[in-house]
């Protein structure tokens, strides 16, 4: 699943109507360091571990919506902002919401008003063009076993995969890589044609993944490429003048402390079962390590069909949190 993107909706809450002096409108451009800060606020209280967001993710994510329509904060009778939903069109006929409650205001009955405003906007989008006339699924990412589990499992969301977001600690010294015979390994350069380079492997690795159809350069860039981007943090893998592996690394807050993220990992098939995907795990770690971090993190398939998941526990990754996909079809109208 894509990181930040990813890491899904927090929205716990009872069901009914808002408590009074609760309400939600659209939120305004300015608030998005408002906006990160309950998001992350919600996100840590669950996974003391979660990667702090920044008010530039959230313009980014902003500037492709119409922010009037496509999200929602929820307001304290205080005026303060208690939550927050979006819903983002991935591509035609898949949909994205995203939900969150802040601690402290659990059982106002945010968290259903959110669920319930972000399907009722993914139907919506589904009906305009170029949508409309197909049938079309909304998605959220929830802590499983939670309210939002519940919330979404009453209106008939169905749970279709789990994913691990998984740690690991960089103290102390760190395995060298093994590369494969005839690879060569450098960073990323950062100019659009390297971009295009790297999307162009990672989607031709992931072309097995459970959703089968992946992100076009322009949305890969979206999610992963922004302002605090340091292209010299990944790792590239090159054999014969192709790309044949990629570690997409970033840098992010955990626990007030700085912290590795890694956003994705793919492996050519070519490539594959020669070592290659180990070699690029433990030279992003090195990456970090040498920018003094002292974690690092990602996001992973539980059932991924290459084992990725195997991979990053015998590197001594372990499980912080368990993650469920849950879908919703919207028919054609």
């Amino acid at each position: 699943m894509p990181r930040r993107a990813g890491t899904g909706p927090r929205a716990e809450a009872g069901g009914g109507a808002m408590r009074e002096g609760y309400g939600t409108r659209a939120p305004r451009a300015e608030e998005a360091g408002q906006v990160a800060a309950l998001v992350h606020e919600a996100e840590r209280s669950q996974d003391p571990t979660a990667g702090a967001r920044t008010p530039a993710e959230f313009r980014a994510v902003w500037s492709r919506l119409d922010l009037a329509r496509d999200a929602r904060v929820a307001t304290a009778p205080d005026g303060t902002l208690a939550g927050y939903a979006q819903v983002d069109v991935v591509r035609p006929g898949r949909l994205h919401a995203d939900g969150y409650t802040r601690p402290g205001h659990l059982g106002t009955g945010i968290g259903a008003a959110l669920i319930d405003w972000s399907g009722d906007r993914a139907r919506r989008l589904a009906a305009t063009a170029p949508h409309a006339g197909a049938p079309a699924t909304l998605l959220h990412y929830v802590m499983l076993d939670g309210a939002a589990d519940r919330m979404l499992r009453a209106r008939d969301y169905r749970l279709v995969r789990v994913h691990q977001r998984m740690r690991r600690s960089l103290a102390g010294p760190l395995p060298a890589p093994r590369w494969p015979e005839g690879v060569t390994v450098r960073p990323c350069d950062g100019t659009p044609e390297e971009l295009r380079r790297v999307h162009a492997c990672a989607e031709e690795a992931f072309a097995d993944r459970y959703e089968g159809v992946g992100r076009t350069f322009e949305r890969w860039s979206a999610d992963l490429v922004h302002e605090r981007t340091d292209p010299a943090l990944w790792v590239l893998a090159e054999r014969a003048g192709r790309i044949v592996g990629v570690a997409v690394c970033d840098l992010t807050t955990v626990q007030g402390a700085p912290s590795g993220e890694v956003c994705q990992l793919a492996v050519a098939r070519e490539a594959r079962r020669t070592g290659l995907g180990k070699a690029l795990l433990l030279a992003a770690f090195a990456r970090f390590a040498d920018r003094g971090v002292t974690t690092v993190g990602l996001d992973v398939d539980s059932e991924s069909p290459t084992g990725a998941h195997r991979l990053y526990a015998g590197a001594q990754m372990a499980v912080t949190a368990t993650i469920g996909q849950f879908e919703l079809g919207l028919p054609a109208r």
